[in-house]
């Protein structure tokens, strides 16, 4: 993140910030949790569709839906997580995960604005507990990461992963040689 130094007034040398590399640290710190986040509550699910049909039920999903829905929504969690990995598909993973998490958050909010605090099994049997102001709250901090992405994503989706640790891999070699 240090691209060399600059001697300042006083005569001593002085660091010098690249701050495009703070953004793209950001940008695939950012990708890399989403997709853990998705993938954990996707293969969660998965393993569990009852219990999914019973937390989808209880957010007020019609009985006729829930079946599929408790199949369909742990793909879609799935697809995003593995669609923010590599570059050519971040963007789109990111415009997936603010999908589904404005649909978290629009579900969370309704059921707690009629008084409701159904079972979220946002992390199938991992974690499951009473929806509330807490995991409205931990949706739109995630959805707020997703709109990161997909604002800044479009136009640069940062650099692979794999590449990003290897440049870094190879500054940490040369400053240790330095």
């Amino acid at each position: 993140m240090l691209r060399g130094e600059r001697l300042r007034p006083d005569g001593k040398l002085h660091p010098m910030i690249d701050w495009a590399d703070f953004t793209d640290v950001g940008l695939i710190s950012t990708r890399v949790v989403l997709s853990v986040v998705f993938f954990a509550a996707g293969g969660a699910k998965l393993v569990d569709p009852m219990g999914e049909r019973r937390a989808l039920i209880d957010f007020g999903v019609p009985h006729r839906l829930a079946p599929a829905l408790a199949i369909v929504l742990p793909l879609a969690e799935l697809a995003v997580a593995l669609a923010l990995i590599p570059v050519s598909l971040a963007w789109f993973g990111a415009v997936g995960a603010l999908s589904l998490l404005l649909l978290f958050v629009a579900a969370i909010g309704v059921n707690l604005a009629l008084g409701r605090t159904p079972d979220c099994h946002c992390f199938g049997q991992l974690h499951s507990a009473p929806a509330g102001w807490s995991t409205l709250l931990r949706n739109a901090m995630l959805a707020s990461a997703a709109g990161f992405l997909v604002w800044h994503g479009r136009i640069d989706p940062s650099p692979s992963l794999l590449s990003w640790l290897s440049n870094l891999a190879a500054s940490g070699h040369l400053a240790l040689l330095g």
